[in-house]
C-alpha cells in the first residue's frame, strides 16, 4: 500500500475512533493491538494486515469496506 493510501486509511480509522469518543489506548485494547501500533497506523506510518483491519472494523462496529472507502 502506498503512503497516501496508508495515510487515508489511518485518518479514516482515527476519525471513526474519535466519533465514538474512544482513546487510542481503549481502542487498541478493543482491537487487540498495541497503542503504539495504532498510532503508527493512524499516522500512515505502518501497513495494516487484513486480520488487524477486520479487528479494527469489528471494534468500531463498521464493515471493513467503510474503512477502505476512499
Amino acid at each position: 500500500m502506498d503512503k497516501d493510501r496508508r495515510y487515508m486509511l489511518g485518518s479514516k480509522i482515527r476519525a471513526l475512533r474519535e466519533q465514538q469518543h474512544l482513546s487510542q489506548r481503549r481502542f487498541a485494547l478493543m482491537a487487540g493491538t498495541s497503542q503504539s501500533y495504532l498510532w503508527e497506523i493512524e499516522t500512515g506510518r505502518a501497513s495494516v494486515g487484513l486480520d488487524v483491519l477486520c479487528s479494527m472494523a469489528d471494534a468500531l462496529g463498521v464493515p471493513v469496506k467503510d474503512l477502505i472507502d476512499f
